[in-house]
């Protein structure tokens, strides 16, 4: 008796339904090989991007509810949710909570777009948890609750080998490297569609392109970085003033000679208060711009706090966070809170502006001061290219 063999013009139905529907993610749908698993009872996937599929499945279920499954199996794949297994240390007592939470972080993002599941899928709200957390979030609210376990969906998922993906003997593997190549691939497309069709793209797929394509870094070491270099460079500088005698002037006659003079920088942080932005979010971001000025030695009369957003509502010159008071509520201008700041007496040698991003720029950057610009929030509009940037992404 011959084995039964998949039904190949369904498969490439459910491949081209995936590409369709998910078009950032055709690369993964369409990069595994199948392998036949008879008696699998299901789809699953391996750690080497192979697709394992039970003919019986296949003729079951329709080409709908098989690129469902195909586009789940690649979110498992593109967040590597094996080797995120691994260090978490799964085992197996703990490895069908972990694919229960893996699941969840994968059918949050798919459940809006009206896919046809198979079966009943997990959803974080099923789990007890909110929306939009990551896996490890979901494993940890549920890891000592055995009511919560889920489907086989092979090593894929969890990095535990399986008995039956000793039948991908001989069928091509993507490899380590040629898989991150890949996910880079995804992910360049996931930003790309995300920036030419906004709404389309889920923020779950987003923020996994954002965090591979641009690894998160402290921001707050990042921050102190450039704001100790903005000031360090001004409070390197020296030059020569007539406003106090030389102590060589004594040996010079009548020759009045200039003394040296070292500045010290003065600093205004620009805080957009449009609609868009977070009372909250600012003020625990100023509180880490002042504690760092604090660190290099900048007191109250060299620290200018001004509130814009069309327009410079208040000019503050502040000892605490507390004391900021946030005014605005309307449009959004940086420049002009740029401008007002550097008619400040003192003039600033260093601007921090503190914005979502969605501002206009004036062209070309000020000759008098050095501008660090801190991009609160998850959005990702452009920075200056005549400023530094640094991206804020969440403030505790």
């Amino acid at each position: 008796m011959s084995a039964p063999r998949l039904d190949e013009q369904r498969i490439a139905a459910a491949r081209l339904w995936g590409a369709l529907r998910f078009p950032y993610l055709a690369s993964a749908v369409f990069a595994s090989r199948v392998v036949t698993a008879p008696g699998l009872g299901t789809i699953a996937v391996d750690r080497s991007w192979r697709l394992y599929m039970d003919p019986a499945v296949v003729d079951e279920w329709s080409a709908a509810e098989i690129g469902s499954v195909l586009v789940h199996h690649v979110g498992h794949l593109l967040r590597d949710h094996a080797a995120r297994a691994q260090q978490l240390g799964i085992d197996e007592s703990s490895e069908m909570a972990w694919v229960a939470a893996a699941d969840a972080e994968i059918n949050d993002d798919l459940v809006d777009a009206d896919v046809s599941f198979p079966v009943e899928p997990i959803l974080p709200t099923a789990l007890g948890c909110e929306p939009g957390r990551f896996a490890e979030d979901y494993f940890r609210a549920i890891r000592d609750k055995p009511e919560f376990c889920a489907g086989e969906c092979g090593s894929g998922a969890h990095g535990r080998g399986r008995r039956w993906e000793l039948n991908a003997d001989g069928i091509p593997q993507i490899n380590p490297a040629s898989a991150h190549l890949l996910r880079c691939k995804v992910a360049s497309e996931i930003r790309s569609c995300a920036g030419n069709l906004p709404g389309t793209v889920p923020l779950g797929w987003q923020r996994w392109a954002d965090a591979l394509l641009e690894p998160k870094v402290d921001w707050r070491r990042a921050l102190a970085a450039e704001v100790r270099a903005g000031v360090a460079s001004v409070a390197g500088c020296v030059d020569y003033s007539y406003m106090r005698p030389s102590r060589r002037a004594s040996v010079t006659g009548d020759v009045i000679m200039p003394a040296l003079r070292k500045p010290l920088p003065t600093v205004a942080i620009v805080i957009d208060t449009s609609g868009s932005m977070s009372d909250d979010l600012l003020a625990a971001a100023v509180a880490e711009v002042k504690g760092i000025l604090q660190g290099v030695g900048l007191d109250r009369d060299h620290l200018h706090v001004l509130s814009c957003d069309a327009y410079v509502h208040k000019v503050q010159r502040i000892t605490s966070a507390r004391q900021i008071e946030l005014r605005g509520g309307g449009g959004t201008n940086m420049g002009a809170g740029i401008d007002a700041a550097l008619q400040l007496r003192p003039s600033p040698s260093l601007i921090v502006v503190l914005t979502d991003g969605y501002t206009p720029w004036p062209a070309d950057g000020p000759k008098r001061a050095r501008v660090v610009v801190g991009l609160v929030g998850a959005g990702h509009w452009p920075a200056p290219s005549w400023a530094r940037c640094v991206r804020i992404e969440e403030v505790t």
